[in-house]
């Protein structure tokens, strides 16, 4: 076997320099994997940087060769990567560089594959230098979390919906928190996973999902729910008639042992009596809230006993005026928590969110940072207590099997600037202590420099796409003990789909590079195709919009229009009727009997932006198929 080239120095005992070959300059490609021998072993090294330079000449020729026609002669340097030699099931770096002059050849597949083992079952691709070695990852291995980093564009999601097909192969439970809806799509095409199953839960009406998830108030904590309601921490009196009003209509639900008491509208009730300075007796609270109660003697009762003590309090509250100001206000931020629709008396059944051979997305599409912050907080702690209970046998919710955790935009979850999430404690306990109770993470995130760094730390597996910024890159480079400034360089060199993966997924001692393969799932997300809509004229869609519905369209909506064609989703046609969600909203069109109607807009005199959008993206459809 002839040599690709020859060592002619080093930059340290991990890295070598090489002269290419001549025949073989345009032969060697980045990531390809050669080695040298060195006594009886084969020493493996890998290709992580390749420069042309022109060959030295002296003054007296360059005149000759830069201005007589005589073509310059270049040589082909090559950066090489040790990875090492094979002894029995581990590799190690050699304790010397090899000579000058020793000869580099091509690895065949058969020795890259004895190399670096890769007999896992998480098949996300191949090599990205050779596409007949297939990558299998640890299954096992995740058990120490994985992160899937890389700058936006490059194969995030795409990488964590191959890791999430291949994990449900196994019959794995995987919970995805969704802030941006986009593995909703991945519904469309589960049925082409034999035996898996996915649920989207949705946290509002106007949102796609095939379910809706419900936040208990009685488990809440009232500080929390009072933070989201928007309540400012020094707001004292104002929290203090909220956490009142919270713990009244939770001890009367547990008192009368009638779940169904504990809602924001009771709590709203309670608000609007104490406001309005008229004291609250135990007796009023049947007809305050609507109800018939048991008529037994509930003197024994201790939730009785303490409801009492709170009704007191609110009557302390009532009769001073700080005190009904105080819950007239928090009476407002009620009002605001139930129009998010989010919280009900008791949580969703988590055993609706963990299956086997099942994944759940959580669409938190369209919720302020506060509130997905404790819907998230919400799941996850009951989650972790669920595989508590059952690892430890304690009484409460149980779950029998590991859950594997996706955390989308895991930054906005765990920030690392110094504010603290709800979310930030849950994820950091689950990062320290998931382990030991079958809970394991995959955050993902564009931007690792400002993930909380304590977190991050605890991951031990890295999927690294393209990551452009220096302080991203930085960052990454005190998180992981396996990062060094030889993979650095890698990073920057990757293509779109190609990821750098390291860890005891890999087998812990050889970080590779991988070209990811072809996706079952779909996802949503991506980049805007903006020929598509910048090309548009107002004129091309307005008139068959207006012959749809039978008037003139304004050119102002026919704009605003343009602007929600990315936010269409759950689109059908049934006869001559068109239903779809248009950026949250639920839109209905009769073309028949031209009239429309709109959750956000009502019924207004004539069609919304929202009505528009439907119809628009209708025409353009059938436009573009006309092309066709």
């Amino acid at each position: 076997m002839e040599p690709v080239g020859y060592v002619i120095g080093n930059n340290g005992v991990d890295e070598l320099i090489m002269i290419a070959n001549p025949r073989y300059a345009d032969v060697i490609k980045l990531f390809d994997y050669v080695y040298y021998e060195h006594g009886d072993s084969r020493i493996l090294a890998q290709v992580t940087g390749i420069n042309r330079e022109l060959y030295r000449v002296s003054d007296s020729l360059a005149p000759v060769v830069f201005n007589d026609g005589v073509k310059p002669v270049e040589t082909v340097l090559v950066k090489l990567l040790i990875i090492g030699k094979k002894t029995g099931d581990l590799l190690k770096l050699p304790e010397a560089p090899p000579p000058v002059s020793t000869p580099v050849y091509q690895a065949d597949p058969e020795l890259v594959k004895s190399y670096l083992g890769l007999r896992g079952r998480l098949c996300i691709g191949y090599l990205a230098s050779m596409q007949d070695v297939k990558v299998c990852l640890n299954e096992k291995a995740i058990s120490r979390h994985m992160a899937i980093i890389g700058a936006t564009g490059n194969g995030k999601t795409w990488l964590s919906v191959l890791v999430i097909e291949e994990l449900l192969k196994l019959g794995a439970t995987v919970l995805i928190l969704d802030p941006h809806g986009e593995y909703v799509k991945a519904k469309e095409t589960v049925s082409k996973m034999d035996g898996v199953g996915l649920t989207v839960f949705r946290l509002s009406r106007q949102h796609a999902g095939d379910l809706t998830y419900r936040v208990g108030l009685i488990a809440a904590d009232p500080d929390h729910i009072a933070s989201v309601s928007g309540i400012d921490d020094k707001a004292i009196r104002i929290r203090e008639a909220f956490s009142l009003a919270h713990r009244c209509v939770k001890l009367a639900a547990k008192a009368y042992g009638d779940s169904k008491l504990a809602t924001l509208r009771n709590m709203e009730r309670i608000l609007a009596q104490v406001a309005s300075g008229r004291r609250i007796q135990v007796g009023m609270l049947q007809n305050l809230f609507g109800t018939k109660y048991p008529t037994g003697n509930l003197n024994d009762n201790k939730y009785f006993r303490r409801l009492t003590v709170v009704l007191s309090e609110l009557n302390d509250l009532a009769s001073e005026s700080a005190g009904r100001h105080a819950a007239l206000a928090a009476k407002r931020y009620v009002r605001k928590l139930r129009r998010l629709g989010v919280y009900s008396p008791l949580s969703t059944r988590l055993l609706k969110l963990l299956k086997a051979r099942h994944a759940s997305v959580i669409n938190l599409a369209g919720l302020d940072d506060s509130v997905q912050d404790h819907v998230a907080y919400s799941i996850l702690s009951r989650v972790l207590k669920a595989r508590i209970n059952y690892v430890r046998r304690l009484p409460g919710p149980k779950y029998p099997y590991p859950v594997v955790i996706v955390v989308e935009e895991a930054h906005r979850f765990a920030p690392g600037n110094g504010r603290r999430t709800l979310t930030y404690g849950i994820l950091s306990r689950i990062a320290m202590e998931g382990r030991k109770f079958g809970v394991f993470l995959v955050l993902i995130t564009q931007r690792p420099s400002k993930i909380d760094q304590d977190i991050l730390s605890q991951v031990q597996n890295y999927a690294l796409l393209r990551v452009v910024n220096p302080k991203d890159r930085e960052a990454l480079l005190e998180a992981g003990e396996l990062m060094n400034s030889n993979l650095d360089k890698i990073l920057a060199s990757l293509n779109i789909g190609e990821a750098l993966i390291m860890g005891p997924i890999v087998g812990g001692q050889v970080p590779i590079v991988v070209k990811l393969r072809n996706r079952v799932l779909e996802y949503g997300g991506g980049d805007i195709n903006l020929d598509k809509y910048w090309g548009v004229k107002d004129e091309d869609y307005e008139n068959e919009v207006s012959r749809m519905m039978g008037l003139k369209i304004p050119k102002l909506t026919i704009e605003r229009a343009k602007l929600l064609l990315d936010k269409i989703s759950d689109e059908s046609l049934s006869d001559s009727v068109i239903r779809g969600y248009v950026n949250g909203a639920r839109v209905e069109v009769d073309l028949k009997n031209e009239v429309w109607s709109c959750s956000k807009c009502r019924n207004s005199m004539k069609p919304c932006e929202h009505v528009v959008a439907l119809l628009l993206k209708k025409a353009m459809r059938e436009a573009e198929l006309m092309h066709k």
